[in-house]
Order: structure tokens, then sequence, then C-alpha cells
């Protein structure tokens, strides 16, 4: 492997550790405030985790297996992140038929990588389709920022706007060796982003509920006073 492959590779790991911690963080702020959307973040940065480890090793071991998991990774990140923020901004429910769209990265990784044998075919879906999802869960923050004010949604609903938009270049640029590793600094740079929106918007729920509580107590002090 090549000092750019060398540099590429540990940007990667970079990465995937960062990742890793960002699940952590988001499952650990799921058992403290019990918000769905916490759990629902953490199983989407565990699946782009494994995205990567699976990418990092399908360089290392050049086996269509791996490609194949990574294809597959790639779409249920797009997925969980949308979920996600359908259940922050609209309080969704689960229901059966959604397991259709769980179902297809799989299905069509599998029919492209091992039937027709074509990368592009496995590539390009998967990364329109993580892209697709990233700005709209992009624009459900900036929905959600608008009807109520929040620092942590604004940084959340831009974070995303742009992801989804860096997304795109991987078919154009990183598939074939271009701006390498700069692009994997780039998405470090956005999954900070989105830990510290996730941050301030835990920061935002928290005044929120210390504003009911002292508006009670003034409440029950007037009330005591009469």
């Amino acid at each position: 492997m090549n000092a750019v492959g060398l540099l590429e590779l540990d940007a990667a790991i970079l990465q995937a550790a960062i990742t890793v911690l960002a699940a952590g963080l988001c499952f650990s702020l799921y058992v403290r405030f019990e918000q769905r959307y916490f759990a629902w973040f953490g199983v989407a940065w565990t699946m782009y985790a494994a995205r990567l480890g699976a990418i990092l090793a399908f360089v290392v071991q050049q086996d269509l297996r791996w490609l194949f998991w990574h294809q597959v990774f790639t779409g249920e990140t797009a997925l969980a992140l949308l979920w996600t923020a359908l259940v922050f901004v609209r309080a969704a429910q689960w229901r059966r038929v959604y397991w259709l769209a769980v179902l297809f990265p799989p299905l069509w990784s599998y029919v492209a990588i091992y039937q027709l044998e074509n990368f592009l075919l496995a590539a390009g879906p998967a990364v329109v389709f993580l892209s697709a999802a990233s700005i709209a869960t992009g624009v459900m923050f900036l929905r959600y920022r608008l009807a109520n004010p929040s620092s942590g949604a604004s940084m959340l609903s831009v974070t995303f706007l742009l992801w989804g938009l860096h997304h795109l270049d991987y078919p154009l640029l990183r598939a074939r060796g271009a701006w390498s590793p700069w692009g994997y600094y780039l998405d470090i740079l956005f999954l900070l982003g989105a830990c510290g929106g996730i941050l301030l918007l835990v920061n935002h729920e928290l005044a929120d509920e210390l504003r009911l509580r002292t508006a009670e107590l003034e409440h029950l002090s007037r009330r005591m006073v009469r």
C-alpha cells in the first residue's frame, strides 16, 4: 500500500473511532433522558461505524463480501438518520411496512455486486440515498428550528444539509482516489458538528424544563402567600 493509501487508511480509522464514540454518547443520553431519538441517533452512528469498518476491510482484503456489507450499511445508515429526524420532529411510530425499506439495501447490493457485477450500480444508488436522507434530515431539523428556535436544531440542520451535499462527491472524486484523505476529515468535522448539535438540544431541553419548573414554583409560592 502506497503513502496515499496509508493516509486514507489512517483517516478512515480515526473517523471510525470518533463515530463509535458518537454512538456511545447518544446511547448514554438515551439511558439518561429516555428520549427515543437519542437511541436512534446511536443506531445511526453504529451503522455508520459498521460502514467504515466494512470499507476498511475491503481496502485491505479486496474481498467483495466487504464491499457488499459497505453498501448495505450505507443504506441502513441513511434510513436510520431519516427515521431519527422523523422521531424527533414528528414523534413517528414504527409500522410493519417500513421493513420493506430496511430490506431494500441488502437486496439491491446483492443484485448489483453479485449479479450485475457493477460497482457504480451498487455504490451510486446507496450514496445518492445517503445524501438524500442527510439533506432530508437537515430540512426536517430546519423546519423544527423555524417553529421552535433552538441553536441545537440550527446546528443539526446546517450540518446535515452540508453533509448531504458532501456525500455526493463520493462517486465523482473519492471513489477515484481524488481528495484523499481530506474527504474523511470533512466527514469527521460534520460528525463533530452533529454531536455538538445533539448536545445543544440537550441543553435546550434542560433549560426549558428548568423554566417550566421555575414557573410552577412561582405559581405555587403565590398561592401559598394568598
